[in-house]
């Protein structure tokens, strides 16, 4: 048993570590043969400075303190900024107890209530982790008004349990405490009780969003709140003169959480706005810029969430959450004008990284935010042409992401096997080149429409070793390579570096109740009049 019962002790004990080497810490705690290769030599290490043996309990692992010990890395992002390195995980979710809980008597906050985080940064260019260093430490419980939108969070997790659909859990359906899969493989499964169905084995974690954004206020910026412990008991000060403060902006308050989810606060914002034009909006707003203005939208956005500055991005709920924010535009006719892009990706990266391990999957796998405007004419329309008319927080079903999962996984064969590539000569008389990759209108073989497809992202197109173009691990299978070899490489190791993207067709589908709300409300206000 720990010597460390109160949780003013474990804290200090834990200040205690900063800056000594992990090999240290073992020789100290009378350790001597730990393997710096085990995936858990970090972990390990505080727990046995902490004097607390490896458990896989309920309760927490100082249970006399009542706190739960993790060690969690960060990363140093290109612009100097510290950043959490994945998501926290905490407890694995047990379907059939959960069932029967309350968020009070729930797992999570049977365990998780009351933590001792401890930082370090994962060195990639350090592979010795017997050197590595713990940075910081904080005793860490839920601000009051974060506790709210995780309650929400918690209750959304919960009631798909009880609905029989813990199979159709996805870690975009909440916003800071998420349910991510646990287990050796995404084939580990667990019972439910209300279906037949097994579920993936799923622990409750805090999203890196939620952790960067602790790391960069209170961590390792001068922010503080009375659940967050940062300096040693009794020696606690409030100068923080040489620390940065990572300032944000709020979009609701305390009060207004406990009575709604953040997902309705935000949505209800916008959507009081609902058809108004742009012209409108920059008038009310005192907006004076132009409609060329790449970023206006953006700032049109921020605003209508009673934000000041220039992005929703800017807002603390949007950062912790990890929300995308994303503008859709529709022609006259209501169709979206074009399809959703993700960031391009390397064949190598693709060829290598099963589905769920991937980029790509981490970033589908993250909520939505929807803003959608119209415009009333397609070609050069002004602002009082363009009219929002709402917006929703959206995550992909399971469902659908089983079938992006096809459309994945149909890349990553053809780059192995090498892709196939076809030459020919338009009506213009110029060479076109098309690839074999799943398209926008493609269906699978058992006649399922695909809601995904692959290709460029820049409109030059590049078969040779260039600023557009990306290596192949296996050579292309060329059909008719034209015969040009400074423009199209002979050893067919390059094509034009490719993005996956969501089809406009599907988002329409997705959007759908949001036009129908705006056509429904514009109706009986003309019917009013």
């Amino acid at each position: 048993m720990s010597r460390y019962k109160t949780k003013e002790a474990v804290h200090n004990r834990a200040k205690d570590a900063i800056g000594t080497p992990l090999e240290l810490i073992y020789e100290q705690c009378g350790q001597y043969d730990a393997n710096p290769k085990s995936k858990n030599y970090v972990g390990d290490a505080f727990e046995a400075w902490m004097d607390v043996p490896k458990n896989s309990r309920a309760e927490a692992d100082l249970s006399e303190a009542g706190v739960e010990l993790k060690a969690t890395p960060y990363k140093i992002l290109k612009d100097g900024r510290p950043s959490a390195k994945e998501r926290l995980v905490l407890n694995i979710i047990n379907y059939m107890n959960e069932a029967k809980a309350t968020f009070e008597t729930s797992s999570f906050a049977n365990k998780d209530k009351l933590m001792e985080l401890i930082f370090y940064k994962n060195d990639p260019k350090n592979k010795d982790k017997s050197t590595w260093t713990f940075d910081e430490a904080i005793l860490f419980s839920f601000p009051e008004k974060d506790l709210e939108v995780i309650k929400h969070d918690w209750e959304t997790i919960h009631d798909m349990i009880m609905q029989g659909k813990a199979h159709e859990l996805s870690e975009g359906m909440t916003n800071y405490l998420g349910a991510c899969t646990k287990g050796a493989s995404s084939k580990t499964l667990r019972d439910q009780p209300f279906s037949d169905i097994k579920a993936k084995q799923r622990a409750y974690s805090l999203k890196a969003s939620y952790m960067t954004s602790i790391l960069r206020n209170y961590v390792f910026g001068s922010q503080t709140d009375p659940a967050i412990q940062k300096d040693k008991f009794s020696t606690r000060t409030m100068s923080h003169s040489d620390n940065e403060c990572f300032s944000t902006q709020e979009i609701a308050t305390v009060d207004e959480l406990a009575h709604k989810g953040l997902d309705d606060i935000i949505r209800d914002k916008l959507n009081a706005f609902s058809g108004k034009t742009v012209a409108e909006l920059k008038k009310i707003f005192n907006i004076n810029i132009s409609k060329k203005t790449k970023h206006l939208n953006s700032i049109l956005i921020a605003r209508m969430l009673g934000l000041k500055g220039d992005s929703a991005n800017e807002a603390e709920e949007i950062q912790k959450a990890d929300i995308q924010v994303k503008t859709i535009s529709l022609k006259k006719n209501g169709k979206i004008k074009e399809h959703m892009s993700f960031p391009t990706f390397k064949f190598s990266d693709i060829q290598n990284t099963d589905f769920e391990d991937s980029d790509f999957y981490e970033s589908i796998s993250k909520k939505f935010l929807f803003a959608v405007f119209k415009r009333l004419r397609n070609q050069n329309p002004s602002d009082d042409e363009i009219v929002f008319i709402g917006a929703k927080c959206w995550y992909l079903p399971a469902d659908d992401i089983k079938n992006i999962e096809l459309v994945y996984n149909d890349t990553k064969r053809k780059i192995q096997q090498g892709v196939h590539l076809k030459s020919k000569i338009n009506s213009n008389n110029k060479v076109t080149v098309s690839n074999n990759f799943i398209g926008s209108s493609d269906y699978s073989t058992d006649g399922t429409k695909y809601i995904a497809h692959v290709r460029p992202h820049a409109r030059r197109s590049q078969y040779f070793e260039g600023a557009y173009s990306n290596e192949l691990p296996v050579p292309a299978v060329w059909f008719g390579r034209p015969d040009d070899d400074e423009h199209y490489d002979p050893s067919g190791r390059f094509m034009p570096t490719q993005s996956f993207w969501l089809n406009s067709t599907y988002l329409n589908e997705q959007i759908r109740d949001v036009v129908n709300a705006f056509e429904k409300n514009s109706s009986e206000t003309s019917i009013d009049k």
